[in-house]
């Protein structure tokens, strides 16, 4: 509880950050799904604030958190050999970034194909009792490929997948949660829908 309430604190005091005059900005909220590669899904939320630098060029800074719902498949595993149980934790994550990010014109005004790329730090709140170890502060590489769509002069929403329902929001970190049941890097990607006011 008292991490949420941090987290929630965060946010808001990004939200009063953002919302100064610093040429064309954009804050989105942006809410969906998860998916992790240790075996866990979600929900997603964040709040991400986004400035241009020149012509179709962005910086961005995101805040996000994840709410582990269950896990996509269930193993039997007897404790020895290969398999994909091994990788199976169940978390909370709470993540920051900063991002770069390039806009190409795909009409006139209205739509935007957004690539972007970043780096970011995240907290693993891990819930899994069977999971030897503890919580885990880990960086991130970042990847994304949105579609920006604008209605009107303050409007926009930002769209991952980008192609039919393909992911293409991905974090990618070589640093291992630890624990005995963990040998692959963390990999995760997302599905959301966010909404933006542009100043």
């Amino acid at each position: 509880m008292k991490r949420c309430l941090l987290f929630l604190l965060v946010v808001l005091g990004s939200v009063t950050l953002c919302a100064q005059d610093c040429g064309e900005s954009i804050v989105y909220l942006n809410g969906g799904t998860y998916y992790g590669a240790h075996n866990d899904y979600g929900a997603y939320m964040g709040l991400e604030y986004d400035s241009r630098i020149k012509g179709n060029w962005y910086w961005g800074a995101r805040l996000s958190g994840t709410h582990f719902l269950g896990n996509p498949i269930t193993y039997e595993w007897s404790g020895y050999g290969e398999n994909p149980y091994r990788n199976t934790v169940d978390q909370n994550i709470y993540k920051a970034d900063v991002m770069l990010y390039y806009r190409f014109p795909i009409t006139r005004h209205n739509i935007m194909l957004r690539a972007g790329t970043g780096f970011g730090m995240a907290y693993h709140d891990i819930i899994d009792v069977s999971f030897n170890g503890t919580d885990k502060v880990i960086p991130y590489l970042n990847a994304s490929l949105n579609w920006i769509i604008r209605c009107g002069r303050h409007l926009e929403f930002v769209l991952s997948p980008t192609i039919a329902i393909a992911p293409s929001e991905f974090d990618y970190s070589f640093v291992q949660l630890g624990g005995r049941t963990d040998i692959n890097p963390w990999f995760m990607n997302y599905f959301y829908l966010g909404i933006g006011y542009r100043f």
